[in-house]
């Protein structure tokens, strides 16, 4: 496989394809994992007994998610035998060192999205740095419409392509991923930041766009309760499928873990006869 980024599209969409259990796995497995979310929420915490059950099942929830996308970033990695039972087998011991990954991932996204609170202001503030023909140009409302897209653009895109790859790494090379120089690689390929667009807006607007759709027309409450039960569908399928080759395309940009080179022994060379 080419690391140098020939044939990236084509050599994810291939391994995607020729892993079409992996994908089966992730459709049941996210599934189950939002049950359990959902019932999990809605535990009582009135007594000790319950507030144990709760801490439990949060950690084997989180347990399960953090196995779950550990093991398809190592499945999808160079160096992996292309087992998905075997990915997760190596995944529990780095299931700690991914969770602290997707802590920090969590925590910096959170205070990213904390910027939207005051976007007017910096839009404001960013006005008047600028000189004063640039100022008379420019509008306070553009402004604070350039700031708010600053910061959608920062939320969605900046920090998710710079450190996924961070995940990626720490999930096949345990707490070493951290440090990894493999996780730049895919920041300098434009072809990658394509690949991640079009990933988003399959898996992240389109379902977004089919939640949220209303109906039209007035229609019976059967059909649009089928219509709610459709569309939700086809946008998780979406979701997990955006999902999965994007997890394919990171490891590829990145290089994954590098595969073992076995060189070859030289023959020796045989002794000229004697006279």
């Amino acid at each position: 496989m080419s690391t140098d980024m020939h044939g990236f599209e084509r050599d994810t969409l291939s391994a995607v394809i020729d892993s079409k259990r992996v994908w089966a796995v992730h459709v049941v497995a996210n599934a189950l994992l939002l049950l359990a979310f959902f019932y999990w929420i809605r535990i009582p915490e009135e007594s000790g007994w319950e507030f144990a059950l709760t801490f439990l099942g949060g950690l084997a929830i989180a347990f399960g998610t953090a196995c779950l996308h550990c093991a398809t970033f190592d499945y999808f990695s160079l160096a992996s035998d292309r087992r998905f039972v075997g990915s997760l087998r190596r995944s529990i011991s780095r299931v700690p060192a991914f969770l602290l990954w997707t802590i920090i991932f969590g925590g910096v996204l959170w205070m990213i999205g904390e910027l939207w609170g005051y976007d007017e202001q910096a839009g404001g503030y960013a006005r008047h740095l600028l000189p004063l023909f640039a100022r008379k140009a420019t509008t306070p409302r553009s402004m604070f419409s350039a700031a708010h897209w600053l910061v959608w653009f920062l939320y969605f895109f900046v920090w998710p392509i710079l450190f996924l790859p961070v995940g990626a790494q720490v999930a096949t090379k345990n707490v070493r991923g951290f440090l990894s120089a493999a996780a730049l690689r895919p920041i300098r390929k434009w072809r990658f930041w394509m690949t991640y667009l079009v990933c988003f807006v399959v898996g992240a607007y389109v379902p977004f766009y089919l939640a949220w759709m209303v109906p039209r027309k007035p229609s019976p409450l059967s059909d649009q309760q089928w219509s709610m039960v459709f569309r939700l569908g086809f946008g998780y399928l979406l979701m997990v499928t955006a999902w999965v080759i994007l997890c394919g395309a990171i490891m590829r940009a990145s290089g994954g873990s590098e595969p073992v080179v076995l060189q070859a022994v030289p023959e020796p060379i045989p002794a000229p006869p004697s006279a």
